[in-house]
């Protein structure tokens, strides 16, 4: 299986890391998404690097395409390899805003490619089993859900100060946020209201009303100190008519009619790699929905307007 990478921004060398374990794996090439990149944020790979990703399809014929450009132009890579019947793994946001976003899953499914999109989070061994025992029943109904995601500013691109190559922090940070309350829930969307402020947006904050009465809630900030022992603090707290389940860095607390217990799990797919096998456990659909719920978050903050989603 010949693969292929696009771009080098976001969570790419994580893609590259799982797919090296997969035995099938040959990668034949690397170049950037665009004018924003250099070949040398490739060295990394230590394959071989274009200048030109165009230039690399049409000599490398790759199967799959793992695509992570400066994040506002992955629709418009996405739907280039797409054209060309090359299976797609990339970077989300999928698409920078709605009407790209529409445009492009119909040119994914009428191409008819494997595609899927760099949720990783969704993956992470506390999340993951939190989020299955939530989903068999472990809390009861689900009625509250708060997530949170907080990070280090640090050294940032110069593009992230440029919405329509950042995209904003809502699709960019807290669509994991909102990966993981459909995730723990499986309860559609129904409205969103939203703020931000800054430029990059630094703070943000999404309520959202669920199916069947739901609440949930996601904050994103770039404000984590410095001093802080970890680059992120990610955290979802789901309350159910039985029982309350707290997830946090490598476990989750459950509190229930048994008790309090603290649970350490290490197991969990591995998204990228079990992309190339067929098997992973996030759909083409779900991410086009986690997507169009990111956007109109974004849209909702920047109206400073409720939205309900159709």
């Amino acid at each position: 299986m010949k693969i292929c990478f696009i771009g080098s921004c976001g969570h790419s060398h994580k893609a590259f890391r799982e797919m090296q374990k997969c035995p099938d794996a040959l990668f034949v090439g690397a170049a950037p998404g665009s004018e924003h990149e250099s070949p040398e944020d490739l060295e990394s790979y230590d394959i071989k690097i274009y200048d030109s990703y165009r230039r690399m399809i049409e000599e490398t014929q790759p199967d799959v395409a793992v695509v992570s450009p400066v994040f506002g132009l992955t629709g418009q890579i996405v739907k280039y390899c797409a054209e060309r019947k090359i299976d797609v793994f990339c970077e989300k946001p999928v698409a920078s805003d709605l009407s790209e976003l529409e445009a492009l899953e119909k040119t994914v499914k009428e191409s008819g490619i494997h595609f899927s999109a760099m949720h990783f989070l969704r993956f992470a061994p506390s999340f993951y089993a939190a989020g299955k025992l939530v989903r068999d029943g472990g809390i009861g109904q689900i009625k509250l859900v708060n997530a949170q995601k907080s990070y280090k500013y640090g050294t940032r691109p110069h593009w992230y100060t440029d919405r329509s190559l950042y995209t904003g922090t809502i699709p960019w940070v807290g669509i994991h946020a909102i990966d993981w309350i459909y995730y723990f829930t499986r309860k559609r969307f129904l409205t969103i209201d939203a703020l931000h402020f800054g430029n990059p947006e630094m703070a943000a904050l999404c309520q959202f009303e669920l199916e069947d009465n739901v609440i949930a809630s996601v904050n994103v900030d770039y404000y984590r100190p410095v001093t802080a022992s970890t680059h992120g603090d990610d955290r979802i707290r789901v309350v159910g008519t039985e029982g309350v389940i707290e997830v946090f860095s490598d476990r989750y607390v459950l509190i229930n009619k048994d008790g309090e217990t603290v649970n350490y799990p290490t197991e969990a797919p591995m998204l990228a790699c079990d992309y190339l096998f067929g098997r992973e456990e996030i759909t083409a659909e779900e991410i086009f929905m986690l997507t169009k719920v990111a956007l109109s978050a974004r849209e909702s903050a920047d109206r400073k307007q409720k939205i309900r989603i159709d």
